[in-house]
């Protein structure tokens, strides 16, 4: 028998080689990255704003930012799919599975949540009252007007696609590219119902949302038909469709969000997955880097512009002429980017190696 020594070392080598398939495609890295730099500059945009800032690129840039959290769902099925699809469909890998996703948005998570309620408290004790504490930690309230972490309502969809996804490991693969885009047709039919007849009310268990990650997934499911030179130019065309015709339509929620942005960051994936598969182009490796910080990136900016206004670093950029705010924007992102990059390689991923270190690992 093996030691467990021996057996713990095993386990540690298999989970390098599966953190390095997972982050192995780079151009999804890059669309992580870029991402998460569009939502803090949606963020951001009230404080650009009181720096005096009118530029009308970055305005409108950052009226749109928010969109990064749909290449987000799209990425986060199809990164799903990719790693447990070669795996067996055992109830001990579903199990392993969950877990370390759980471990992957709780700690990463919990220590934001902390920093900003201990920042409310100090600036703003009162709003404490307003917010939902205990669904804000355990990630069960998507109301991001309750949330201590407005970013947050995020999260909860990501766990509840993680739970609708631990049903895919009673099924065998073929039996998957059936019942999955069955799955999707209902949760289609339920969306459209529930915005057409008031008796369905809209809800959160099947928020159009789910079509982003379970596009991603089918992305992953259909890939190999989809890698051709020919589709490059005709994805291209339509992304740009997609999100002209949601910005000048203002499509800012629901099924309508879904139809345009969620389509124009699905054609993103495929654009950046046919570029790499092709050769045409592979992101630069500092985007990587960025990327294996997104989810740090894009939970702890909120804090970051908390602190750059209490610490009145808002106030050293305030100007009439566009210069000073964009330095001030600059600065900001400079500050996320340096900070997620370091507290990702040293705090958040050795974390999250110790944490699933005794797990099971897939098999």
């Amino acid at each position: 028998m093996l030691s467990w020594r021996l057996f713990s070392r095993i386990q540690y080598y298999q989970l390098r080689l599966i953190m390095k398939k997972q982050y192995s495609l780079q151009n999804i890295q890059m669309l992580r990255a870029f991402a998460a730099i569009l939502v803090i500059m949606h963020h951001t945009l009230p404080h650009y704003k009181a720096m005096g800032g009118n530029l009308t690129w970055v305005t409108h840039i950052s009226t749109w930012g928010f969109v990064g959290v749909d290449i987000f769902f799209i990425i986060s099925g199809f990164i799903m799919a990719y790693t447990t699809f070669s795996k067996e469909r055992t109830i001990l890998n579903a199990v392993t599975f969950f877990k370390h996703r759980f471990f992957r948005i709780f700690l990463g998570y919990w220590p934001f949540f902390l920093a900003m309620i201990t920042i409310i408290f100090i600036s703003n004790p009162n709003k404490l009252s307003t917010l939902d504490i205990l669904g804000s930690f355990f990630l069960i309230n998507a109301n991001m007007f309750q949330l201590v972490l407005p970013v947050s309502w995020s999260l909860s969809y990501e766990l509840y696609f993680y739970f609708l996804f631990l049903f895919t490991f009673l099924f065998s693969i073929k039996h998957l590219y059936i019942l999955i885009p069955s799955f999707i047709l209902g949760i289609l039919f339920l969306v459209l119902y529930s915005y057409f007849t008031p008796t369905l009310p809209q809800s959160f268990f099947y928020s159009p949302f789910l079509l982003e990650f379970f596009a991603g997934v089918l992305l992953y499911m259909y890939k190999k038909y989809l890698m051709k030179i020919w589709i490059l130019p005709l994805s291209v065309l339509l992304m740009l469709f997609s999100y002209w015709y949601g910005i000048t339509h203002e499509t800012k929620n629901g099924i309508y969000r879904v139809v345009t942005f969620g389509t124009g960051a699905f054609l993103m994936v495929l654009i950046a997955l046919i570029m790499e598969t092709k050769n045409l182009y592979q992101s630069h490796k500092y985007f990587t880097i960025l990327g294996d910080a997104s989810y740090t990136l894009y939970l702890s900016h909120l804090i970051i512009l908390e602190l750059f206004w209490m610490l009145g670093l808002r106030g050293l950029f305030q100007s009439s002429t566009p210069v000073l705010p964009l330095l001030g924007l600059a600065l900001i992102l400079l500050l996320c980017i340096l900070f997620s990059i370091l507290y990702y390689q040293k705090i958040e991923k050795p974390l999250y190696k110790k944490a699933i270190h005794h797990t099971l690992i897939f098999k």
